[in-house]
């Protein structure tokens, strides 16, 4: 039975090498052919990347220097690997990633991630959402992107975080809002202990929810605690 299966798998996965191959892809963006990959190689090259920031939070500073906020209130979390300036044309993907169900653009996130230069986590934690909005999205983004992640790098994925209550939509709040609003928010359900662990998510704005969770992670014993994440919003007028 097991060999059945297996062929069956390794036929449909050879069916789809040769589909893709004869029906190349759309760019998801502009909709010109792109071979195999979901971006064709001009908006590629149009993706924003972050321009220098601080290497904590990966807010924009001059010279990559510590931004005053980290200095002087530095959040759980000892650094920040980011992929890619959240602004046009990569807010379009981020949008469908999050809202209109297109989890394979995780891919695109993942794909940048990896290729950055950093040492490699233990474990791979994405943030989870609350129960009510998982159940209404069906699916979480920042896991989405956790899972190609794990497959690039070759380090488990853990499901290590639960949300201990429902908060409101950060995007919802005012900034001066958001910390008071994930407050011990999370709670640790995998063994974290001496373990170097990245916390990914799609997107950063203050900062607040991943320094909350890696709060958690921290009191759970975790060595260190770095945010992963797909884009970095930008106060108005930064560079990009």
């Amino acid at each position: 039975m097991s060999n059945f299966f297996t062929t069956g798998f390794d036929n449909f996965a050879r069916w789809k090498h040769f589909s893709a191959t004869l029906l190349p892809q759309r760019c998801v963006l502009c909709d010109a052919l792109s071979g195999m990959q979901l971006l064709c190689d001009r908006c590629a090259r149009t993706l924003p990347p972050l321009p220098s920031h601080c290497p904590q939070c990966a807010s924009p500073t001059a010279a990559g220097r510590h931004c005053g906020r980290c200095l002087t209130h530095p959040p759980a979390f000892a650094a920040t690997r980011c992929a890619f300036a959240y602004a046009y044309p990569l807010d379009a993907l981020v949008h469908a990633l999050k809202y209109g169900g297109r989890t394979a653009h995780a891919a695109i996130f993942a794909e940048a991630l990896a290729a950055l230069p950093a040492p490699r986590p233990d474990c791979i934690v994405p943030l989870p959402l609350s129960v009510a909005r998982q159940r209404e999205r069906g699916y979480n983004q920042a896991a989405e992107i956790a899972r190609h992640l794990g497959r690039l790098l070759g380090v488990p994925v853990v499901e290590g975080l639960r949300r201990t209550r429902d908060t409101a939509p950060q995007a919802t709040l005012p900034l001066r809002h958001r910390h008071a609003n994930v407050r011990a928010a999370f709670a640790v359900t995998a063994l974290l202990a001496g373990a170097r662990v990245a916390l990914v998510d799609d997107v950063m704005t203050t900062g607040a929810t991943l320094d909350a969770a890696a709060r958690a992670a921290r009191a759970a014993g975790a060595r260190t605690v770095e945010a992963w994440i797909g884009a970095r919003t930008l106060p108005p007028g930064s560079p990009s």
